[in-house]
């Protein structure tokens, strides 16, 4: 009897091996389905459609109301101010575009009139969709603004911006344009006065990651502060490095932009020092759920939480092969992480700025590693200069010199990189079907690479 019941299992059993094959096949796709279903309900459901309550249903008519100055943000021959309208009956965020001079801070109270206008689109560029994942959908060009009163924003953001902004101005008394501008990006993602001729180098070369806020540039500030704690226990240095972040980010205005890179910044911090693939994908999954469940709009539009996710992503996935080959590479500083990381990321990011850009940066491996290792310094030699310039400015000026002296050979390296033929190419075309190739065929590189690492380390095992 028992014989005849083992027989019986025996033969059923490709069945039941296909059945439970099969089965976590079906649960996997039926998780699959339900993400798919909850994200497209919640897309559905963010759809800005206006009312009588909403300011950009008055779009394309000439209006006057109130508006209380949220953000500021100063370019080179303008200011772009985000409004929140302080009306009874209507509400809503309008940006208003004026010329540089006078100025208004946050937390100005003014009076606005002139035409509202929808966003729109200009040279292929989707305007609307851009400003919509900050639910501003009305804009306004050079209106006429009259200040009411001050005083009226949060006493905590007055002063963080008044910091700031006098963080900015010893930038600008420490070093000299272009350098002044270039730092500021590095440290606080202020990149808008850079002229458009360097600008244009930066993207020629593929280092414009470097001068805007995103994870790759909070991991970095993560590896310096790790790097000055590493005499202190690891836990005590992690929450030094957290705490850093927050308060950089507060500094720097709290921007949804900038608390997204500073989520997935401490996202790799925890990769880099609790283990690279230990949960952590499931953590930084989760994370980029709950940020498009909160606002699904980043999804699509918001290149620099595409590029954040991505580097974070190389930082766990492709990183450590490329640390095989990077022990030689000096430590100070956190040089050989951001060298690390910046590769890293560059082979995440790839398919997302040629889809989204239309341009492949061919020199941007070899300017990348040419400038990576300055980076950290860079940032290092010149948040120290503002800082001790506050209390003895002629000591400042030291490290201020040698803050110049590292920007001045990043600039000359773009400089020369950029004159190289054929140093950037343009691929316009690029489909999404192609995009998912890309990361398709990485991922079955990374899986090989894997593998074979696993092998290595069973046979060095088994020989030992």
């Amino acid at each position: 009897m028992t014989f005849g019941v083992k027989n019986e299992i025996m033969a059923d059993l490709p069945g039941i091996l296909f059945f439970c094959v099969m089965g976590r096949f079906f649960k996997y796709i039926l998780l699959a389905g339900f993400g798919f279903l909850l994200g497209f309900g919640r897309w559905f459901v963010s759809i800005h459609e206006p009312s009588k309550n909403d300011i950009d249903f008055y779009n394309g008519q000439e209006v006057e109301f109130e508006g209380l100055v949220k953000l500021v943000d100063i370019r080179q021959d303008s200011v772009k101010y985000t409004l929140e309208i302080q009306e009874d009956l209507v509400s809503g965020q309008v940006l208003v575009t004026l010329p540089k001079y006078p100025q208004f801070n946050y937390g100005d109270f003014v009076l606005v009139s002139g035409e509202l206008q929808a966003p729109g689109e200009f040279n292929g560029f989707n305007y609307n969709d851009y400003l919509s994942r900050f639910d501003i959908f009305s804009v306004m060009y050079h209106p006429d603004v009259k200040l009411v009163e001050s005083g009226h924003g949060n006493i905590f953001w007055q002063g963080m911006t008044w910091l700031q902004n006098k963080f900015m101005q010893q930038i600008n008394i420490l070093f000299p344009e272009p350098h002044a501008s270039f730092e500021a990006g590095l440290l606080v993602g202020a990149r808008k006065g850079i002229p458009d001729e360097l600008m244009e180098k930066f993207n020629i070369t593929g280092l414009t990651h470097i001068i805007a806020i995103s994870g790759y540039n909070i991991t970095i500030i993560i590896v310096f502060v790790m790097w000055i704690l590493k005499g202190l226990p690891r836990k005590m240095g992690f929450l030094v490095a957290i705490g850093s972040i927050v308060l950089f980010t507060l500094f720097v205005g709290a921007s949804p932009a900038v608390v997204r890179a500073s989520i997935m910044g401490i996202l790799g911090l925890i990769a880099l020092n609790y283990g690279r693939q230990n949960n952590i994908h499931l953590t930084i999954l989760w994370s980029a759920a709950l940020m498009v469940l909160w606002n699904p709009r980043i999804l699509v539009y918001d290149v620099g939480f595409q590029l954040s996710f991505a580097a974070v992503m190389g930082l766990i996935y492709v990183a450590p092969h490329f640390e095989r080959y990077s022990q030689k590479l000096p430590e100070a500083f956190g040089i050989r992480e951001a060298i690390v990381m910046t590769l890293a990321a560059q082979v995440m990011a790839l398919p997302i700025i040629i889809y989204n850009f239309e341009r492949l940066s061919m020199i941007a491996p070899i300017s990348n590693l040419l400038v990576a290792f300055a980076l950290p310094p860079a940032m290092l030699f010149g948040f120290v200069a503002v800082l001790i310039s506050f209390i003895f400015q002629p000591l400042g000026m030291v490290f201020a010199y040698l803050t110049w002296g590292i920007l001045t050979y990043i600039i000359k390296i773009i400089e020369w990189t950029a004159l190289i033929p054929y140093a950037s190419v343009d691929i316009p075309g690029m489909k999404l079907w192609m995009m998912v190739g890309y990361y398709v065929g990485l991922g079955m590189v990374l899986l090989c690479l894997n593998r074979r690492g696993a092998i290595n380390r069973a046979s060095t095992v088994k020989v030992k």
